[in-house]
């Protein structure tokens, strides 16, 4: 039967910070030494074995020592991580922001620095991006410039090829229009509104509204893409242990690519507060060796993106949980405090 009494839990709470600090099998004699935890050797042998058994712990090849298993590091994490966690404290920040994109920039750098991992941050989720402004630049002959700017501060650029030569006034009764149309709506009404307009122009003839509705369309769908900041990738060479070969490539390909990391993290952006996925939970990654803890971050209440850190599934979680938190308290008060109005 898989119970957990008090001396099974301390064991395992032993190998499993020792195993982290030391990055070795740990055996009986090194929790003797080491801990307080009032147990023979002979003892924390049985014990280990018991937990062997039960699938906590297993045995690396040949040695005498035990490490945890994927099902301990989550029974750790969810179980007995509790008072081993560190206060959360502020994190000073390098520089003053000078807009969203340069605070999450920031959190992933900062996060990569003070762990050795991978940080990462996805920007506010698309469905909670608010329309604040949009504006039309013409570049070339039949070429524009859209410049689309959210609620939250975030902003995107799209090139356009257009099917004539536009005026000055006529791109700027563009902008005019979607913005006083679509000010201050979400993205996900935006849309679906300036689909209804188009289907009511559509039967008369009207190139400016029409080319309007058409152009914001197209840079509304830029700008509700995620949007994702990752640094310290390579840490992640030289913190885990890397038996498959192929299974790094895999990781490295979702690095690169991001489809797969801003999955998660979008999933994560749903649910407020720490999470943490533990090796193969993070199988959309390509990688049984891995952890990601992510935290979401708000404004007005509500989470609208997430932040976090990856690393070996032997990664520090009672430091790492709480500088995640911590960065994302403060992606929470800066997008407030941007939303009220930023500093100029």
């Amino acid at each position: 039967m898989d119970t957990m009494n008090d001396r099974l839990r301390e064991v395992l709470k032993s190998v499993v910070v020792y195993h982290i600090r030391l990055g070795v099998p740990i055996g009986s004699r090194t929790i003797t030494k080491l801990s307080e935890i009032g147990l023979s050797p002979a003892t924390i042998r049985n014990v280990m074995a018991d937990l062997e058994e039960l699938g906590y712990l297993m045995h690396p090849h040949t040695s005498a020592g035990r490490v945890p298993t994927e099902k301990g590091y989550r029974f750790y994490v969810d179980q007995l991580l509790g008072d081993l966690l560190e206060p959360v404290q502020p994190i000073n920040w390098p520089s003053r922001p000078e807009g969203p994109a340069d605070m999450l920039h920031n959190a992933s750098r900062l996060l990569s620095h003070m762990t050795n991992y991978a940080g990462v941050a996805l920007a506010p989720k698309p469905a909670q991006r608010t329309f604040k402004q949009i504006e039309f630049v013409g570049l070339r002959p039949r070429q524009v410039l859209a410049i689309f700017v959210s609620e939250e501060g975030l902003l995107h650029q799209t090139l356009f090829e257009l099917d004539r030569d536009v005026t000055v006034n006529e791109l700027s009764a563009m902008s005019e229009y979607l913005n006083q149309r679509f000010g201050g709506l979400p993205l996900h009404k935006v849309k679906a509104q300036i689909l209804e307009d188009m289907r009511a122009v559509k039967e008369r003839y009207d190139w400016l509204l029409r080319h309007a509705l058409q152009l914001g369309q197209q840079a509304i769908d830029t700008a509700a893409e995620g949007e994702l900041y990752l640094e310290g990738t390579t840490n992640i060479l030289t913190q885990a242990n890397f038996d498959d070969l192929d299974e790094l490539k895999r990781l490295f390909k979702a690095f690169e690519e991001k489809y797969q990391l801003l999955k998660i993290l979008e999933q994560c952006a749903e649910t407020p507060g720490v999470q943490v996925y533990i090796g193969s939970e993070n199988a959309a990654l390509g990688t049984r060796t891995c952890s990601l803890v992510a935290s979401t971050y708000e404004c007005d209440g509500r989470p609208i993106g997430s932040v976090g850190v990856i690393g070996p599934t032997r990664m520090d979680y009672s430091t790492v949980i709480p500088l995640v938190q911590s960065i994302a308290q403060q992606l929470s008060r800066f997008f407030g405090e941007w939303r009220e109005g930023p500093a100029r």
